[in-house]
């Protein structure tokens, strides 16, 4: 018959691991390391962190900059937009009522007799007097 899986396990479990060996660490060089190369050992990652630090502020702080910049830009063009959209409305309403006038002053004229077109010829623009524009 086989024997129990519990005595099968604490065998397994029993049998001793060789020790880890560490390497030796190597000298090759006989000098000391010299003074500039143990400063930039020391020092090359912090700097180029805070450089690294430095350059992405800067780039946000311009963009952020940059992005107001073209928000007060759009503003500035948006009022002028409205500022002449009101201007052309003001000015499309005095044309409308310098031709509605023109056509009362010209029934009158003729009378009331609600011919249209009779003086100019019909769909005349007040510039030209003519039906063409060209002409």
């Amino acid at each position: 018959m086989f024997p129990p899986l519990r005595t099968a396990l604490i065998r397994a479990s029993t049998r001793q691991t060789p020790p880890l060996t560490h390497p030796q660490l190597r000298r090759y060089a006989s000098q000391p390391p010299s003074p500039t190369g143990a400063f930039y050992k020391t020092f090359t990652r912090p700097v180029a962190k805070c450089a690294l630090l430095a350059v992405f502020v800067y780039q946000l702080v311009y963009f952020g900059w940059a992005k107001l910049e073209t928000d007060e830009i759009k503003e500035e063009r948006q009022a002028e937009i409205v500022k002449l959209e009101a201007q052309v409305r003001g000015l499309q309403a005095a044309r409308t009522a310098a031709t509605a006038g023109a056509t009362t002053t010209t029934d009158e004229s003729n009378g009331g007799s609600g011919a249209v077109g009779v003086e100019k010829g019909e769909g005349a623009k007040s510039t030209g007097g003519s039906w063409w524009r060209w002409k």
